[in-house]
Order: structure tokens, then C-alpha cells, then sequence
């Protein structure tokens, strides 16, 4: 038997995966896709090409969203057989708006170890390159009709912090469109396009402009900036929603002089009148 390095038996490994630019694969996540007993591929076409040009051998087995469920026991008999199993998506972290999160939960939930060999994530990549600050929430893809979406556009018009959503391009406009009636025209958004590749694309303005683009070709991600102050009928700032936004950057590590800061500067306040209010209502 061919000692291994990189893999234990009976582990199943999360591997993560570039989200477009090939170059973006690490040394460990090829060796340990070449070490490991199989691999559970979402698209096993699109692996099988990786796995040719990486002179990689091992066999394929496809899991997605529509047959995860009749996996499982195959999973439990390979991995108490002692097999190290790599699950792998068509593009970035497994888990992530893919039914990889089943089968991690699953895996779990049996007792059998999960290790993950991190790589690029679409989500990380465009929340560091939009400029909005943390904390954010991802949301994945939006529920397409019905009242799941409306209860989904609600949390989302509700929420104070900086927003990730996911959407396929033929939905996109009609998506964009249905953001600026329920968050207003003026609310920031930034979006990216094909990251990571040779024609990348990113832009930030407001929903509103964005409602005018006529092109929608290729993969995004859109970026919802934090929510923007709301004013009362008299036109007054809505401090309460300011000081929450304060303390969700407190939570996330962040000094609350600095975190003062930065939110009386997003909502084109002075420090002095959101500091005067935080202190008065502690």
C-alpha cells in the first residue's frame, strides 16, 4: 500500500476550489484530491477536466443538489470502510449555497471527522473588495417566488448591516429591480463580476443606477451596503439605527471610539452628536 501524506482514512475533506482563475488552486488541495479514495464532485465533467490537466487519477462520483440525499449511505459505508472521501463544488468553498452543507452536517452528526482545505470563496471575495465594512450576512440565493422571497426582502430591509446575495444572471435585472422598490433607489450596492478572471468586473454606486444597466452577461455577486440612516417624518436621523450599527461593530472586535467613527462618517453625522447619544441612552 502507498503510504499517504496528505489524507487520514475515514475523513471526508472539504476542498475548496477556484471560482474562476485555475491559477488559484493550492498545492495541498491537488494533493489531497490526488491522495483521497474518491471524490464527491458536484459537476464530475467540469472536475474531470481539472483532474486531466493535474495528471490526477482519482475516481468520481457525482453528488448535487438532486441526488445528495441518496449518497448518504454510501458515504457512511465508504468512510467506516476507511476510505477518505474530498467533496468538492464547481466553484469555491463546498457548503456554501451547495448541498455540501448536507453532507458536512450529516458527516457530523455520524461521528466521522471533517477536515476542510479552504481556497477561494466568492463571498469573501467580493465583501473585501466592495469597501463596506463587517460585519456582514450572507444570505445565498434569494427564494425565488412566493412568501419565502417577500419574508427574504423583508429581513433584508430590515437589517443594519452589510448584505451577500447570490442571484443566476437570467434573474438578475428583474432582482435588482425588485431591491430598489423594497430598500429605495438610493441605496449603495456594489456588485462583482467573473472575479478572480481576465475580465473581471466590480462597481459601486446605488440601487437606483444600477436599476439602468441593460447587460447582465456572466456570474455576480451583489454587495449590499449597510442600511442608510433613516429619518423620521420631521427629517431627523434615526439615532437608534445608528447606535445599533455601532454596537454590531463593537461585537465584531472593533474599538467603540473607532467604531463611532466610522458609522458617524457613513451617515454624515460628527462623532461628538452619535458619541452624546450613544452615552445617553446606555
Amino acid at each position: 500500500m502507498i503510504a499517504k501524506k496528505w489524507v487520514e482514512p475515514g475523513t471526508l475533506y472539504v476542498v475548496g476550489t477556484p471560482i474562476g482563475n485555475q491559477s488559484d488552486w493550492t498545492f495541498r488541495a491537488l494533493d489531497v484530491l490526488a491522495e483521497v479514495d474518491r471524490v464527491l464532485a458536484e459537476d464530475t465533467r467540469e472536475t474531470r477536466q481539472v483532474f486531466h490537466a493535474h495528471d490526477i487519477h482519482t475516481p468520481l462520483v457525482s453528488l448535487h443538489e438532486h441526488n445528495w440525499r441518496q449518497r448518504l449511505p454510501d458515504i457512511r459505508r465508504w468512510l467506516e470502510a476507511g476510505e477518505a472521501l474530498a467533496l468538492v463544488s464547481d466553484r469555491g468553498m463546498p457548503a456554501v449555497s451547495d448541498p455540501g452543507q448536507e453532507v458536512v452536517d450529516y458527516c457530523r452528526t455520524e461521528g466521522f471527522p471533517v477536515s476542510v482545505v479552504p481556497g477561494p470563496s466568492a463571498v469573501v471575495t467580493a465583501f473585501a473588495a466592495s469597501g463596506f465594512p463587517h460585519p456582514f450576512i450572507f444570505w445565498g440565493f434569494l427564494p425565488r417566488q412566493g412568501r419565502a422571497r417577500d419574508t427574504r426582502l423583508e429581513e433584508i430591509r430590515q437589517s443594519p448591516y452589510t448584505q451577500i446575495l447570490y442571484e443566476a444572471p437570467h434573474r438578475l435585472a428583474d432582482t435588482v429591480d425588485e431591491l430598489a422598490r423594497h430598500l429605495g433607489d438610493d441605496y449603495p450596492v456594489f456588485i462583482g463580476r467573473e472575479m478572480t478572471k481576465r475580465f473581471e468586473e466590480f462597481w459601486r454606486g446605488t440601487l437606483g443606477a444600477l436599476r439602468q444597466r441593460s447587460e447582465w452577461r456572466g456570474e455576480w455577486v451583489i454587495v449590499l451596503g449597510p442600511k442608510p440612516p433613516e429619518t423620521t417624518r420631521a427629517g431627523e436621523i434615526d439615532w437608534s439605527l445608528l447606535a445599533a450599527r455601532v454596537r454590531a461593530q463593537q461585537e465584531s472586535g472593533m474599538a467603540i471610539n473607532e467604531a463611532i467613527k466610522r458609522v458617524a462618517g457613513e451617515a454624515g453625522v460628527t462623532k461628538r452628536e452619535l458619541y452624546r447619544y450613544i452615552h445617553q441612552t446606555d
